[in-house]
């Protein structure tokens, strides 16, 4: 890959970033409309996306993808157990802190840069490989939302015990399976699965809604930095750092250990050091906890693009 290559994909990244940036610290967004791009953007284009990418995978070679999607899954929901468990080790980080920082290593801003950024460099097949990798990041959520609302519901009941309250565990798996990032990459493996060709008229009515995916996501993650405080810390730098290589170590590994020959490997491995997910940032304003850390991550992660893409894409060569 040269780098006039690397700086047409990243360059308007960027420069849509910094324009999102730039409308939050302008407040031409309010808190509800920059949620509603957001929304927009992972709940109804990319799921559209990510359906018709999947379509357009052959079914041999999908039928192939086993070993990669255990190695995926090992990788993200693995890698959350694991980590949420060493955090919890320490005191200053144990209950909602340690799901946090755990679910932010665990979890990258594939949905979010993943099109945008692997599309103009790797070519087509980049949306199998963000849809696999959204796939396993959606497996994760809905266990980092039981235990978050556990840890909730331990620290209100300490006050008061309210019966009305509905159970962490079905609201965590509920959150999970309504999510349309889950069923979108489903419903593609699906049809082709089954030898179900879906019609162009039908392809080109997602594929409408999906093109506003890069776009927009990005844009949604300029409001969210412009909307929270950034402070520079060790903690900050250390975790910004363990976000961009911890998982991507994990996955080389366990590709070698799998002995996975995948097209889509290589995209995976980069998709592992992207940004810390979005929604790391939301749940950390929900549930009051390392919110300032959250976004903070969120900025230096973001910048360490321009320098993660390119390394990642020289290491997997």
């Amino acid at each position: 890959m040269n780098i006039s290559g690397l700086v047409t994909a990243l360059l308007p990244v960027f420069f849509v970033l910094l324009l999102g940036f730039l409308a939050g610290k302008r407040h031409a967004f309010s808190v509800e409309q920059a949620a509603g791009l957001s929304k927009l953007a992972l709940s109804f284009a990319l799921p559209a996306s990510l359906f018709v990418g999947m379509t357009q995978i052959p079914r041999e070679l999908l039928l192939q993808q086993g070993r990669l999607v255990l190695a995926l899954i090992l990788a993200h929901t693995g890698l959350f157990l694991v980590a949420w468990v060493l955090l919890g080790f320490f005191k200053p980080l144990r209950g909602t802190p340690s799901i946090i920082y755990a679910l932010m290593l665990s979890t990258s801003a594939t949905p979010v840069f993943g099109l945008a950024v692997l599309q103009p460099i790797l070519g087509p097949t980049s949306a199998g490989a963000v849809g696999l990798v959204a796939l396993a990041i959606n497996l994760v959520v809905p266990a980092v939302v039981v235990l978050l609302e556990m840890d909730a519901a331990a620290k209100s009941q300490q006050g008061a015990t309210d019966s009305s309250q509905s159970s962490p565990v079905l609201t965590g798996l509920a959150s999970g399976l309504q999510s349309p990032l889950l069923w979108g990459p489903i419903l593609g493996i699906t049809l082709v699965l089954a030898r179900l060709h879906l019609p162009a008229i039908l392809a080109g009515c997602f594929e409408l809604i999906g093109s506003a995916t890069s776009g927009v996501a990005v844009f949604a993650v300029g409001l969210v930095l412009a909307a929270h405080p950034v402070r520079i810390s060790p903690t900050v730098l250390i975790g910004s750092l363990g976000r961009v290589t911890l998982q991507g170590a994990v996955l080389f590994v366990l590709l070698q250990v799998l002995h996975v020959v995948s097209p889509f490997a290589r995209e995976a491995l980069v998709c592992c050091s992207f940004p810390l997910a979005t929604v790391v940032v939301l749940f950390a304003a929900k549930y009051k906890a390392v919110e300032s850390e959250a976004a903070s991550m969120l900025l230096t992660s973001t910048l360490a693009l321009a320098v993660t893409v390119p390394v990642m894409l020289w290491l997997s060569r």
